[in-house]
């Protein structure tokens, strides 16, 4: 498999998994894809370019590591040096200076990525209490860059403060327009969950995770959808409706069919 640095560190562990071994020995940063269900969480959002940034380190680094398992690189490919945290710089946003301590909501999440812990559902219910004069800081040991990601597309603004090379401050908040109070994922409500149910008809994949205990129906959705047919639908019974699963679902180029029928019964269909 020929790599690039926008090459993402899911399509490596795809390709082969021993990826996850070579990619864990460059930092500490890089342990966390051991963890299964941060991998499924980063993995798939994450570039070599995005890891490098967050490890501190080159795009050369990946392609060294992993170039023995047989991953390819071309003759195109030039060393690019990745800024250390210690040469980052910067000063805080007025807005943030002049933030009263009363509305800035803290949110440490060092402890749950050192117990391998997935903190996206805390992370994200803290991002709810984001108004137009509270912002949210994120205390972490790297650049969130796949948070990032996510909240840019609510419109939320952000700043990262590097204090040193293990600790991150995130800093996020919004101004003007107020967040799209619902996902684009979600089907338009001129498209019927029954009818886009009958589109798929005889090509859906039915599964039931009303059983499961977070996060496991979230990772076991974005498991089926890794091999589902691009030209079939999952449909999914579940308790709620995974509003922290939606912007992954975005991101990854799906449209969420919802049939809300009542408490602890709710169905999805899944499709591109």
């Amino acid at each position: 498999m020929n790599i690039a640095a926008n090459t993402k560190i899911s399509a490596l562990i795809k390709e082969n998994p021993a990826a996850i071994d070579a990619i864990a020995s460059i930092n500490k940063h890089f342990e966390k894809l051991r963890n299964p269900v941060l991998r499924k969480i980063l993995a798939s959002r994450v570039t070599i370019a995005d890891a490098a940034r967050i490890g501190g380190c080159e795009v050369e680094t990946f392609y060294r590591k992993l170039e023995p398992l047989g991953f390819t690189t071309g003759q195109q490919h030039t060393t690019t040096a990745m800024k250390t945290p210690e040469t980052i710089v910067a000063d805080l946003p007025p807005c943030l200076v002049q933030l009263p301590g009363n509305k800035l909501i803290t949110l440490d999440v060092r402890q749950d990525i050192a117990d391998g812990n997935d903190p996206f559902r805390k992370i994200m219910s803290a991002v709810g209490e984001i108004t137009g004069d509270k912002a949210l800081l994120i205390i972490n040991t790297f650049e969130p860059t796949p948070l990032i990601a996510i909240l840019k597309k609510k419109n939320l603004h952000y700043f990262t403060d590097v204090k040193s090379p293990d600790l991150v401050h995130t800093y996020f908040w919004k101004e003007g327009e107020t967040i799209a109070a619902r996902s684009k994922t979600i089907a338009p409500a001129t498209v019927t969950f029954e009818a886009a149910v009958a589109r798929f008809a005889g090509k859906v994949k039915r599964i039931n995770v009303r059983h499961l205990e977070m996060p496991q129906p979230m990772v076991t959705i974005l498991d089926e959808l890794e091999v589902l047919p691009t030209d079939e639908a999952l449909y999914v019974a579940h308790k709620r409706v995974p509003k922290f699963l939606l912007p992954q679902l975005e991101e990854r180029g799906f449209t969420v069919a919802i049939n809300d029928v009542g408490p602890n019964e709710v169905y999805l269909l899944i499709y591109r």
